[in-house]
């Protein structure tokens, strides 16, 4: 019982840090002294910093940190939208998607920050709607400043090569123009190594197998930002990238029946990529009317693979099969809208959203018969999708405790898209499409330090055309065809969230419950055809077994989410910072092959991600961990059930400021190392049969890595 006082009094006591509380509740702000003691060079290191903000950095470097929205359901939001992203730079998103925020973060000179903003639930300044926390970072403005930042270093696979990594990015400012530019040359090694083992359905072992997969990238980085303030408050920026890259795979395996010689094979994969992208954006204010912005991005990818399956005996490479993909994606979007006060307590923001995206592909399978290749399969698909939207969203400051945020989108999309097959007519399809997507986020504060946000939306995924067209999966050996009858996904999502701040910076701890209601959740679905033309049942000899990407008509998840972040001043440590993520969720669907309700594919039950950062200051050092722990998974195919325990993931990093500027960074990834187990049961020909064939248990293991890294300023 005297534990909670005990601790709440100390960290009341602990030592005061620069940060404090806006005239709005909800905005809590790190002015620059707060970050002096730990001397950051970067943006990347100021945010760190603040406690409860590493969560959103790991998530953001995960997804990639783009403007395109957020996952739901392993689909993509549509276009800009006005969700997404949590990070901000001057209230504004960054436009663009492969030049994303989280790069641009470690571009950024600390010395070129003014405050950081932690916004908790709805406000009427942001750029974005969100119902959780967003950052937003105020740049200074006046002073002619100019930096060069640079790193040098590397990645060690155990027992392999080293993988260099170079960068380098210049910032400066003057006068009205602020701007970036950056390159960096990086090469990257994963090591795979897997095992399986073979049961019949008595538990009997009678084969195992081996692969050893050695991928190494090799990627070419350019990139920049530019910024013109001008005199009358007008502001435009404009960012691009450019990014070439390579991939090679080398994947030597082997087979073996019980009492058999190995039988050796290789699988190997060549890659050559190319990405583009320029994006920007021009606010304008005006007269005393409001604001009128808008935002555009081109960009474009292309990826060119040859894989090769070849037995490799001792005699020499005998050939199996080899296929070629030739892919290019491009997408083009404009938005525009007009923000103004209807009164002095509500906003309202109406504009337009266009995108066109194009999704070309040609993929073909040559076996390897009689000495020769011979084609059996060709996907040729190009798909265009034009989608247009209108939207209205309106702010409502009720008091200076509660915020109410409300918006109404109208969406109109047209996909077409043409299949080439290997013979018969060419298959064309069109769908139009008409949604209303409603959004409504509450925000009040119960006190300074204690905050109630609810939520409720209507979501539709953005399509992703990597379904529409066949492809290899190296996992499971065979080609899975494509779907271009595919339909987006439509989720009601509803949350509920209680958030409380400890006093003096000490900390944060939130709770939120969530309920998601889908309808055609896009997953593997059943395409094959039980009866003929006249309703009479195929036999099951001549059936032709096919699974392929679709939509399930309904789907649900839902469960909870609680963090917390904590500064240890009640132990000693006031520049050490311990934070925990943990997920519930409980998600309900009908598989289509066994007709069972299972979870979502590859969706966790409980997931816990820890976090710990201690600055020792007087040190001129930091060292910290991270640690994430997952519950168990489950797939379903036509054919088998997969059932995975990821492996708990484990690192530890150690910061040492040399002298000046100059600063040597270790990471040590994997350190248990990381193992993937699944258990596979091989069903005859289709589940429904429930003939149980064999199982495998499956153990993927990825080898320790060491990263060093030198980095600096001038």
């Amino acid at each position: 019982m005297l534990l909670k006082p005990l601790i709440i009094s100390t960290l009341l006591c602990s030592t005061a840090f620069a940060q404090s509380a806006s005239d709005d509740q909800s905005v809590v702000t790190y002015e620059k002294d707060y970050f002096i003691k730990y001397d950051p060079v970067t943006l990347f290191d100021m945010l760190q910093r603040v406690p409860g903000v590493q969560a959103i950095l790991d998530a953001n470097r995960r997804q990639g940190g783009g403007s395109g929205g957020t996952n739901q359901g392993g689909q993509q939001e549509r276009g800009f939208g006005a969700g997404g992203d949590q990070i901000l730079i001057n209230n504004k998103r960054l436009s663009g998607k492969a030049n994303n925020i989280g790069d641009t973060l470690a571009r950024i000179s600390a010395s070129t920050v003014e405050r950081v903003e932690i916004i908790r639930g709805a406000s009427s300044d942001l750029d974005v709607q969100s119902q959780g926390l967003v950052i937003n970072v105020i740049m200074a403005g006046g002073a002619a400043t100019s930096s060069t930042f640079w790193k040098v270093g590397g990645r060690y696979s155990e027992n392999y090569a080293l993988s260099p990594d170079v960068q380098v990015s210049h910032n400066s400012s003057k006068g009205n123009i602020d701007y970036i530019i950056g390159a960096q040359v990086r090469q990257g090694q994963h090591i795979e190594h897997r095992t399986d083992q073979s049961y019949t359905p008595d538990d009997v072992f009678f084969a195992d197998a081996q692969r050893r997969a050695d991928n190494l990238f090799k990627t070419l980085k350019f990139n920049g930002n530019l910024t013109y303030s001008a005199q009358n408050g007008d502001e435009f920026r404009l960012n691009g990238q450019f990014e070439p890259g390579k991939f090679t795979k080398r994947e030597p395996r082997f087979t073996r029946d019980l009492n058999q010689p190995k039988v050796l094979q290789n699988w190997a994969e060549d890659q050559k990529s190319q990405k583009w992208e320029i994006g920007g954006d021009y606010t304008k204010a005006i007269g005393g009317l409001g604001t009128w912005k808008t935002l555009f991005i081109a960009n474009r990818d292309r990826i060119d693979k040859q894989e090769h399956f070849d037995n490799t005996p001792a005699a020499g490479i005998v050939p199996i099969f080899r296929n070629d993909q030739y892919r290019v994606k491009q997408e083009k979007i404009l938005r525009t809208s007009f923000t103004g006060n209807l009164s002095t307590s509500q906003i309202i923001e109406v504009g337009v959203e266009a995108a066109i995206n194009n999704y070309d592909q040609t993929f073909t399978q040559e076996t390897y018969q009689t000495g020769a290749f011979a084609l059996n399969t060709n996907d040729d698909v190009s798909v265009k999708e034009n989608r247009y939207e209108i939207f209205a969203n309106h702010t409502y400051n009720i008091s200076s405790k509660a915020v109410l945020q409300s918006s109404l989108v109208g969406e109109f999309s047209k996909i077409s898209s043409l299949t080439v097959p290997l013979s018969g007519a060419n298959i064309e399809r069109s769908k139009k499409f008409n949604f209303l997507k409603p959004r409504v986020d509450f925000r009040y504060d119960l006190t300074a330090n204690d905050q109630i946000r609810a939520s409720v939306e209507k979501k539709i995924s953005q399509l992703d055309f990597q379904n529409f067209v066949a492809k290899y999966d190296v996992g499971l050996d065979r080609i899975k065809l494509g779907n271009t009858g595919i339909v987006p996904e439509k989720s009601w999502n509803y949350s509920l969230a209680y958030e409380h701040r400890l006093p003096n910076d000490a900390g944060a701890a939130q709770i939120e419950v969530f309920y998601r209601d889908i309808k055609d959740q896009i997953d593997l679905v059943d395409f094959t055809e039980f009866f003929d033309a006249g309703g009479a049942a195929i036999p099951r000899a001549d059936l032709d077994f096919t699974s392929v990407s679709g939509n399930i008509p309904k789907a649900r998840s839902y469960g909870l989410k609680a963090s917390g972040s904590l500064r240890l001043g009640f132990i000693g440590l006031p520049e050490a910072v311990f934070s925990i993520d943990y997920k519930y969720e409980k998600s309900d669907v009908i598989d289509q092959f066994s007709g069972i309700n299972r979870s979502f594919k590859w969706t966790p039950e409980q997931e816990i991600k820890l976090n710990f950062r201690h600055d020792i200051t007087k040190w001129n050092m930091s060292y910290g961990a991270k640690g994430t722990i997952k519950g168990y998974a489950n797939s379903h195919e036509i054919d088998q059930v997969d059932e995975s325990y990821n492996g708990d993931l484990y690192e530890v990093f150690a910061e040492f400021k040399i002298f000046g500027d100059l600063k040597l960074i270790f990471l040590f990834e994997h350190l248990t190392p990381l193992r993937y187990d699944l258990q596979t049961d091989f069903y005859k020909d289709h589940i429904r049969y429930k003939e149980l064939d064999h199982y495998e248990n499956r153990q993927w293991n990825y080898v320790r890595e060491y990263t060093v890294y030198l980095q600096g300023t001038f």
